[in-house]
């Protein structure tokens, strides 16, 4: 049976209407792949604020797991860890045994420069049961990358550690322990770097050291001194102390 030319001749109409369809839908789609929206970037997921935050609470909880290497590295200027003077600082065995070492309270007016380069906080801490509030200023160290910048606290020799004058009173074969462990080499570094009076500090956290002191000789005599700093940073707490225990024994 031969087919129908008419039925041929409709067929273009019936399919017209379809075709003119997907032509007005393919009008309505977009030309091209959407655009995402643009994600946060880590400069808008953290503030500066929030680096010196961060940087002040990491340095109180190296300072409270008795970790002073990992604090020292933490401080702006940095401190030459080979140094004797800095024997303190490094893993000797002593901090860790020092008993009341600070402990953060809390972390409050935190500041930041408009570039981001330094900051301050206050910082509230107890040490050797008392309560003490300091103002800590620190200078950014790097850049975070998927996390805050990170910042050092900022120290002075001045200050910072404990005061060592009168050491250069008594003998240069002196020996110094602290809970048993042999700190000669940073007092007797002190004692070389000596200037008349002017004395450097042994750099050296927050807590009380019990400063043990052998003379030797046939007058020696072993004694004990205790080295109780006032911050976070040694401090003047310690001042005028061992001095005051050379002149006691007559040096």
């Amino acid at each position: 049976m031969s087919s129908s030319p008419s039925r041929w001749r409709r067929l273009p109409i019936i399919l017209a209407p379809a075709l003119g369809l997907a032509l007005v839908l393919a009008g309505c789609g977009p030309s091209s792949p959407p655009t995402p929206a643009p994600s946060s970037t880590d400069s808008e997921l953290f503030s500066a604020e929030d680096g010196v935050r961060s940087s002040v609470q990491s340095f109180f909880a190296l300072l409270a797991a008795g970790d002073e290497k990992g604090a020292a590295e933490e401080l702006s200027p940095a401190v030459d860890l080979a140094q004797p003077l800095a024997l303190l600082l490094t893993p000797s065995g002593v901090y860790p045994q020092i008993e009341d070492r600070p402990k953060i309270l809390s972390v409050d007016d935190v500041a930041a420069s408009d570039d981001g380069e330094s900051g301050t906080a206050t910082v509230t801490y107890e040490m050797a049961g008392t309560e003490h509030t300091d103002t800590v200023e620190l200078r950014r160290t790097s850049q975070g990358e998927g996390g805050a910048d990170e910042y050092a606290i900022v120290t002075s020799e001045d200050d910072f550690g404990l005061d060592a004058s009168g050491v250069e009173l008594l003998p240069a074969d002196t020996v110094y322990r602290i809970h048993g462990v042999d700190v000669s080499a940073a007092f007797l570094a002190a004692r070389s770097l000596a200037d008349g009076e002017d004395v450097p500090r042994i750099p050296a956290f927050g807590g009380t050291y019990p400063l043990e002191i052998t003379v030797p000789g046939p007058n020696g005599f072993t004694d004990t001194v205790t080295l109780q700093t006032s911050t976070f940073l040694g401090g003047d707490g310690t001042d005028g102390t061992l001095r005051a225990f050379a002149a006691e024994h007559g040096f």
